[in-house]
């Protein structure tokens, strides 16, 4: 590397940094990408990176970047390639369409990049093909870049069980999304993305979190893009449509396909197309484009399928470091890149899972004119793709060995989202050079924490650490956001009812109780989703409750059922879960008990006593026997039919509450004249209630991970103890607002009230 001198960070992705440099033996100006050192420092991994990019230096082709070298010098693994400034993304305007031309142009160069990549040296598929990835060269032809990495990536994963994150999700196809195997024609759906936010000014689909742009890739149809901008050439629709089908086989089936659709477009209208990006001062000039010559319709003909490996993982992108002083750029072949923050993680038999991933916390560099231990923050202190929750551990390497006896939990320390210190152990390594924290609990999804390193913490000539050269006080802190979680697209099914389907004599007063194999979206459960029918099929008209947690339903129908009759409970697939997975269609078909002779000789009632433990508990809890409310405990002396089955029910209801929450249920069945005391001891429970400040949007509530309602939300009724709450903002809110999140309380019998709430500000 001592043949290239760093100018300018230029900024980075998933797997590496990108500066501007100067080779000095071509006396050229470069782009020069460095893997990141976690990366670089994993054997198999760099082994496959330099690989693909020798592989990608074959490459020769105009609208593919040209690499000029890759090589490895000490720890630094890196490739040179042409320096290109310009990219697509620097030409687009959120909410402003792009000119018909420029569209044309781009996805004609972009298709003809991809159909040479497809179709030589073994066919390679892009696999996180966007406008970051689209550059302009001087003549205003567009280049794609980073050819090979994700096949690297894939690789690796394929090679070691190790995942690393593939793909972008607002440009990722549903079959990325789904974790199956991809081919070329991923890269011509995401290219359709492309050109559906340039012809619109926005994307086709956008989320609050990555699982939900997954899941609208996979079910969701965009908008018409002349619904959008009723300019647009209804040919150009008809294409960037056809590249954004569901289903592979229905989208253009190679990208010269594509190239000869859109060439045909352009030899019909012969647009000139200008191309100009905002540039400093002394950098403005405008980028000339010259219309690509008309295409001849080609033959289409299917490319070569590419090697293909698994892509389970959206990529997590981050921001770039703020622009630094040329001081802090002395990057050379002896700086040696310390300090690097490890996840680990593994495979659980039955549970998918993030496998091991290296990925960058720090990189370190020695600091000009240090004597001391530092911490550099050299580049943004964050996990690349987000931290694991379920076996994380993170490394953090020093300029000079710690004194292992101040490495301590009191010195180094794991803060979770209200900066509370949560339990971790701390493992020195290496003499000092490096320590391991260990979280002792299973950290949270998509949550910050932080790595708070202490005064106290000392090099072993006794000094503190820093975090900087410049830093005027002692200690550290490494802020740092855990994974998002994996996309749910696993559809909700009916795992069990009472009664059980095809069951006979079934109480014509019963409740009919459903379970699910998950929770579901109560605002899609209710008596338009679930439906009663009996053997006419007329439909019955009931009550639809959901209990706590969301996989328990019942139905309690209005009337009476009728005797001997068979009923048919009917479950659509309007019902959802909370992201929106559609639940399996089902049906429970029961028959209730025939009708009995009146018995000549009347049969005394039995008669039930019904009260709680503890006592406190009274005056929140009600009595429900075969579906009838009976009001608050204590009940004494209810009198019910003997020598029949009847089901008690105890549900706690705060008296202004519409939400209820079962505590007890028993059957249970008395002979003439017979009384019974049931007094269960229950599970103490108690209620919430939350609101937003009155100038402030409503949100929607999640407690302990689960959606509920949105604010305000009043009487919600869960167990005594410990919760947590988070306040998501609506989607209209996304840009806005950020995450509330809380710990809270709920006392038993009694109510926790959590009023005049804010979203974070972004």
């Amino acid at each position: 590397m001592a043949v290239y001198r760093i100018d300018k960070f230029l900024g980075e992705g998933g797997f590496a940094y990108v500066y501007r440099a100067r080779d000095t033996n071509l006396d050229i100006d470069v782009a020069l990408k460095i893997l990141k050192p976690a990366f670089a420092y994993d054997e198999v991994f760099e082994e496959n990176f330099r690989r693909e990019a020798h592989r990608a230096a074959k490459f020769r082709h105009p609208n593919v970047i040209a690499i000029h070298y890759a090589g490895k010098d000490d720890d630094i693994v890196f490739f040179s390639m042409d320096l290109l400034e310009t990219g697509l993304k620097d030409l687009m305007t959120p909410g402003k369409p792009m000119e018909e031309g420029a569209i044309i142009k781009v996805g004609l160069d972009v298709a003809s990049a991809l159909q040479f990549a497809h179709t030589h040296e073994g066919g390679i598929v892009h696999r996180d093909l966007k406008p970051d990835n689209i550059l302009f060269d001087r003549h205003g032809n567009a280049v794609v870049t980073d050819f090979g990495i994700a096949e690297a990536a894939t690789n690796y994963t394929a090679a070691t069980g190790t995942t690393v994150y593939v793909g972008t999700p607002k440009y990722m196809s549903p079959e990325q999304a789904r974790g199956h195997r991809v081919d070329h024609r991923s890269d011509i759906y995401s290219l359709g993305v492309t050109l559906y936010e340039m012809a619109t000014g926005e994307a086709p689909f956008t989320g609050r979190d990555w699982f939900e742009l997954g899941r609208k890739h996979i079910e969701e149809l965009p908008s018409l893009p002349r619904e959008k901008n009723p300019e647009l050439d209804p040919d150009l629709e008809r294409i960037i449509l056809k590249c954004l089908q569901k289903n592979p086989a229905d989208r253009y089936q190679s990208a010269e396909h594509l190239r000869s659709e859109l060439s045909r477009l352009e030899g019909a209208t012969q647009r000139t197309v200008v191309l100009t990006v905002q540039k400093t001062e002394e950098e403005k000039t405008p980028t000339p484009v010259t219309p690509a010559p008309s295409v001849a319709a080609a033959q289409e003909s299917e490319a070569r399928e590419a090697q293909r490996s698994p892509a389970d993982l959206y990529e997590a992108t981050t921001q770039p470091p703020k622009k630094r002083s040329r001081a802090w750029l002395w990057l050379t072949a002896a700086a040696v890149l310390i300090g690097t923050v490890v996840s680990y993680a593994t495979d659980l038999a039955g549970f998918r899972t993030f496998g091991e991933e290296k990925v960058p916390f720090l990189a370190n560099l020695p600091v000009l004119g240090s004597g001391g231990v530092y911490v550099t923050s050299f580049y943004y202190a964050a996990v690349e793709g987000g931290a694991d929750v379920e076996q994380a551990a993170f490394d953090i390497r020093f300029s000079a060995p710690v004194d292992p006896v101040t490495a301590s939990s009191e010195n180094v320390k794991l803060l979770g989202p209200n900066s509370r210190a949560l339990p971790a152990e701390v493992e020195v390594k290496e003499g000092g050079a490096r320590i391991t924290v260990l979280p002792s609990i299973r950290l949270r999804y998509n949550t910050r924490y932080e790595i708070e390193i202490g005064e106290g913490l000392l090099s072993q000539r006794g000094t503190p650490i820093r975090q900087n050269a410049r830093a005027a006080e002692p200690g550290a802190v490494f802020p740092f956001n855990t994974r998002l979680p994996p996309p749910d697209t696993e559809r909700p099914t009916l795992a069990e009812s009472t009664p059980a389907k095809n069951a006979r004599n079934v109480q014509t007063g019963a409740t009919i109780t459903l379970g699910f194999s998950e929770p579901l979206q109560q605002s899609t459960v209710n008596a338009g989703t679930i439906l009663l029918r009996d053997a006419r099929g007329i439909q019955q008209e009931v009550n639809v409750l959901t209990g706590a947690g969301g996989r328990a339903v019942e139905v309690r129908p209005m009337t009476q059922l009728i005797p001997g009759t068979s009923y048919t409970v009917v479950l659509t697939n309007e019902i959802r879960d909370p992201t929106g997975n559609r639940l399996i269609p089902d049906s429970v078909v029961f028959q209730t008990r025939s009708a009995t002779p009146t018995p000549v000789v009347p049969v005394d009632p039995g008669t039930v006593t019904v009260n709680v433990m503890p006592p406190e508990a009274r005056g929140y809890v009600k009595v429900f026997i075969d579906n009838e409310d009976m009001g608050y405990v204590p009940k004494l002396g209810l009198e019910v039919e003997a020598r029949v089955e009847h089901n008690l029910r105890l549900v706690g209801a705060p008296p202004y509450s519409a939400f209820e929450f079962t505590v007890y249920r028993e059957a249970f069945t008395l002979g003439p004249g017979q009384n019974r005391e049931i007094v269960p001891e229950i599970q103490p429970f108690g209620w919430i209630t939350v609101t937003t400040a009155s100038d402030a949007p409503t949100a929607d509530v999640f407690i302990d991970g689960e959606y509920v309602s949105s604010t305000p939300l009043a009487g919600y009724t869960l167990r005594s103890g410990p919760h947590t709450l988070e306040l998501h903002p609506s989607e209209e809110d996304l840009q806005r607002y950020g995450v509330y999140t809380a710990n809270f309380t709920v006392p038993r019998f009694g109510e926790e009230r959590l009023t005049n709430l804010r979203l974070p500000a972004k």
